[in-house]
């Protein structure tokens, strides 16, 4: 499919207007009033609210208004446990750890299931990528830590669940932003959308310009989505289009050396050899909810009663990825289905479901010349096909005391294809099946008011990706046969109030990792990682969040989250590992966000400190910790007739700070870091028309 035949379909299908009404009169009445819709796609017995984990939603209200929106980390303020590094590299995208998991990912996210509208944006080799979802959109996030929340898969440290904007409830409404700021900073986004019955149509244009703080940083992007949504009285049916097409360039990261010389360079080979990555990628999905029995009712489709929910998914990428003396080219189709059963009879609920996926990377390397393809020296066709089935249930023993037990089982099979044979390159084709049994259960016990305590045991399997398994050092094809699932224990007990004024969370766990993957650089490919299994870890720690509303007017969130992440037996040439830090896990962080509101405006600061942090696994470097402060505000609802403006800006690193945004782990060279920018500012504005 041609990004001009996306273009145009997604004028075709307007983005999302979720609506929902309780009965036939209220379905004929829809243009004039409809309720909200609350979708999520966790797969808990029984309700979200009593689950024996570490749960964190922010919602529309409580995310950060006015910000720049680069990066999913402008969303994720003050949610304890997650650790997201924007690396102000759209080549590379932001890294997310969620408790010490994904702190080793080169690009894109490890580690950690992501689901976006109920659609994985987790492929079957659990490699995610989120350059599809247009960052402006997000409207509610869902945080769920540990690896109880296994049962979405092939992750050791859980499961992040986004929605994105909800629609207009008015027949039309159109909107348009623009934001202007720092380092070429240009973002513009267009939306239309109105509701007709039952039914809701939408669709959205967004563009991203940014030449980046430092040089070889530039970055272009257009998305383009569009949704449809129909509610009847005892279902949801949801369609959703999403496309992207982008060009971004990769600095690389920088040695302590070169960083005292000049933060905004870029290492010279990234320049020379033109790195950075091109593509375009789409996605369509559908999702469709039923009640087994009465109405929809205002909280949506899932109640006690039990349902059905079922998703059916198909993704499409092609790209262009020059890397220090490799030129990777990838064309990839995935796709998936998921069915859900939820049930219940007096104090039992349950969850069963099951769900496959299919990915084929039709991948070639070549050599790098100057940024052009050189030479091919890798040409492979992989496959993955992975099987999940799952489920849950929760018994309430009585009104306080909630039994929770669950388990899942992952296989997943690799075949690689190699077509580059020759009388000295033999054939490295081959086939691999990972499979695992993933059992978890908890305990909740009910306190006087909302809130809970609980404790739970779950455990996580954890595949290579296949360009972690197509990643050999010697340069042969096909996957590397001695790179082994990494398995996670963790166990984890907590307590957490989530009404009225004052709201609060902490959990304290710990974790045992074996076979634990980890990357390494070589000599011969300077710039590129490879992944090896390093033997057992250990990650433990504390995290503390809160909120709280003073007088009405001021919102106040702050999250702590201290993780200590060991080596606890291994040995990596001749260097003993045993009790050295993992490298790219911050052990302390902190994040608290205060804002103020008033008629008609308000103001907000964000404060962030992250501690000092190793960068390889000989603990013979460590990136400094910083703090910083940004500033925002906003007027809002400057009405003239149908019209409302509103305007916002914000300062980023009010001080000044000189700080890593970033590291890369055992990077050759010593090039460990990635520079965050100094002080920058951006301005933006926004019109509703209804």
């Amino acid at each position: 499919m041609t990004a001009r035949a996306l273009v145009v379909l997604v004028l075709a299908l307007p983005a999302p207007v979720v609506a929902q009404v309780r009965d036939s009169v209220a379905a004929r009445d829809s243009a004039r009033r409809l309720l909200p819709v609350t979708v999520t796609a966790a797969p808990i017995a029984g309700a979200a609210g009593t689950a024996p984990y570490a749960l964190s939603v922010r919602t529309t209200a409580q995310l950060p208004a006015g910000t720049a929106a680069l990066a999913l980390d402008d969303a994720f303020r003050a949610i304890p446990g997650v650790q997201i590094d924007n690396r102000f590299n759209f080549a590379l995208g932001e890294r997310i750890s969620v408790r010490g998991a994904g702190a080793r990912a080169q690009f894109g996210v490890r580690g950690v299931r992501v689901l976006v509208d109920g659609i994985p944006a987790t492929l079957p080799d659990g490699q995610t990528v989120l350059g599809h979802v247009d960052l402006a959109a997000v409207a509610r996030i869902e945080a769920l830590r540990g690896p109880v929340a296994s049962l979405y898969g092939n992750a050791s440290g859980g499961a992040i669940l986004i929605e994105t904007t909800t629609p207009p409830t008015v027949p039309i409404e159109a909107t348009a932003s623009a934001t202007a700021g720092a380092s070429g900073l240009r973002r513009a986004r267009a939306t239309v959308g109105g509701v007709l019955g039952p039914v809701a149509l939408g669709a959205a244009l967004s563009g991203l310009s940014y030449q980046g703080h430092r040089t070889h940083a530039s970055a272009t992007s257009r998305w383009a989505t569009a949704r449809v949504r129909h509610v009847g009285t005892r279902s949801l049916l949801q369609l959703g289009v999403d496309a992207v097409d982008y060009d971004a360039l990769n600095p690389g990261s920088l040695s302590d050396s070169l960083l005292r010389v000049d933060r905004a360079r870029a290492f010279t080979g990234n320049v020379t050899d033109r790195t950075g990555e091109r593509g375009r990628q789409w996605q369509v999905g559908a999702r469709w909810q039923r009640q087994a029995g009465g109405d929809a009712g205002h909280a949506g489709v899932r109640t006690p009663d039990g349902g059905i929910e079922a998703a059916a998914w198909l993704i499409g990428r092609d790209l262009e990825n020059p890397i220090p003396r490799t030129v990777i080219t990838l064309d990839r189709t995935a796709g998936g289905v998921r069915a859900v059963h939820r049930g219940g009879v007096s104090r039992l609920a349950w969850t069963a479901g099951a769900e496959a996926a299919m990915q084929r990377d039709d991948r070639q390397n070549y050599g790098n010349q100057g940024g052009a393809r050189g030479a091919l020296t890798l040409d492979q066709l992989e496959r993955v096909l992975n099987l999940g089935l799952f489920a849950q249930s929760r018994l309430d023993m009585d009104h306080r005391v909630g039994l929770v037990g669950g388990v899942r089982f992952d296989r997943t099979t690799f075949r690689a294809e190699d077509r580059l044979i020759t009388a000295t390159n033999p054939d490295d084709s081959g086939e691999r099946t990972l499979a695992a049994v993933s059992p978890s259960a908890g305990v909740t016990v009910a306190l006087p008011g909302a809130g809970i305590v609980y404790a739970n045991v779950g455990t996580a399997f954890e595949t290579p990706t296949t360009t972690e398994l197509a990643n050999r050092p010697s340069g042969a094809g096909g996957f590397n046969p001695e790179l082994q699932p990494q398995r996670t224990v963790a166990y984890e007990i907590g307590a957490r109030h989530a009404r009225g004024r004052v709201r609060g969370e902490i959990a304290a766990y710990r974790s045992f990792v074996r076979d634990a993957l980890l990357p390494f650089a070589v000599s011969s490919a300077p710039g590129r990682q490879y992944f090896r299994n390093i033997g057992r870890t250990g990650v433990g720690g504390v995290e503390i969040g809160a909120s709280a509303d003073v007088l009405d007017r001021l919102r106040v969130d702050a999250a702590y989250s201290y993780t200590r992440a060991r080596f606890r037996q291994d040995a990596a040439g001749d260097t003993v590992l045993a009790g050295n830090a993992i490298p790219g896990v911050a052990p302390h962080r902190a994040e608290i966000t205060a804002t103020w509101r008033a008629r008609g405006g308000w103001a907000a600061v964000d404060g962030r400190h992250v501690g000092r942090l190793a960068v390889n696994d000989a603990n013979t470097a460590w990136s400094p910790a910083y703090t910083t402060l940004d500033a925002r505000a906003g007027i809002d609802a400057l009405r003239v007739g149908r019209v409302a403006a509103s305007v916002f800006g914000g300062v980023q690193n009010l001080g000044g700070v000189a700080y890593n945004a970033s590291v890369v782990v055992n990077a050759f060279g010593r090039r460990y870091y990635e520079p965050g920018p100094g002080r920058t500012a951006h301005l933006g504005a926004s019109v509703v028309l209804r």
